[in-house]
């Protein structure tokens, strides 16, 4: 499980290795096909093999989820070791009772484990979706987690490189036609949206901002709708500030 990410983008990652996909409805028909960049450029190439979809390593951070039934604002100091990096600050609008705050961080996991989505991407497939002056925007096809994961064929993931930096400034991962996640579930959309802040003085790329889409259908009745977004403020680099250089970003 991701643990410096909000639990729903976990699962948009998860849906990718759900077993026993069933054949998806049928599929509308196709769009013009994109020309594949190839070989990629180094540029893209070193970012992707730097990439780290949860920030960098040794910053803190407060995040505030909403949607999806939570109004939750938390942070998280990695100068701290084990579940207490975690602090609970409110949940719906209420400071947490010292009980509330226990029972919260023994739901946080000992160990920080990276979501590496860089590493399911197909880089032979990747195709140029736009280019300005300012960005370009890179498409992948996903690489199956394992044998049993027939949902990464129906699945993209779409990453907008900054020309001034190199940085990834928005990363999307999603569906582009319908698939059964299991017998009774049917994912008619799924997008997890990633924003960062470009590098700037000195400071790496930052998440600012992560949502999540989803709209499917269970047991063919009962249709669901999900949106959940989590915002991304109060950056410090608490490496630099055990070194008595605390900087928090802009």
């Amino acid at each position: 499980m991701l643990s410096r990410l909000p639990a729903f983008l976990a699962v948009s990652f998860l849906v990718l290795a759900l077993p026993g996909c069933q054949p998806p409805p049928p599929a509308t028909a196709p769009a013009a096909p994109l020309a594949v960049v190839s070989p990629l450029p180094a540029d893209l190439a070193a970012a992707l093999d730097a990439f780290r979809a949860e920030g960098p390593k040794g910053w803190a951070f407060t995040q505030s989820t909403t949607g999806g039934g939570r109004d939750r604002v938390e942070r998280y100091d990695p100068s701290r070791r084990g579940p207490a990096r975690w602090t609970l600050l409110s949940e719906k609008g209420r400071a947490p009772t010292e009980t509330e705050q226990q029972r919260y961080r023994d739901t946080r996991p000992p160990f920080d484990a990276a979501a590496n989505l860089a590493s399911q991407l197909d880089r032979a497939s990747a195709t140029l979706v736009a280019r300005d002056g300012q960005s370009a925007t890179y498409e992948f096809a996903l690489v199956p987690a394992g044998e049993h994961d027939t949902a990464a064929a129906h699945m993209r993931a779409r990453f907008t490189q900054d020309a001034a930096t190199g940085a990834f400034t928005r990363v999307e991962l999603f569906n582009f036609q319908p698939f059964k996640a299991a017998t009774s579930l049917t994912i008619q959309e799924a997008r997890t949206t990633l924003l960062y802040a470009p590098p700037s003085g000195g400071r790496p790329a930052l998440p600012l901002e992560t949502s999540l889409h989803v709209r499917g259908t269970r047991f063919w009745l009962s249709n669901f709708h999900q949106e959940v977004v989590s915002k991304f403020s109060d950056q410090a680099d608490m490496s630099a500030a055990a070194a008595g250089a605390h900087s928090p970003s802009p």
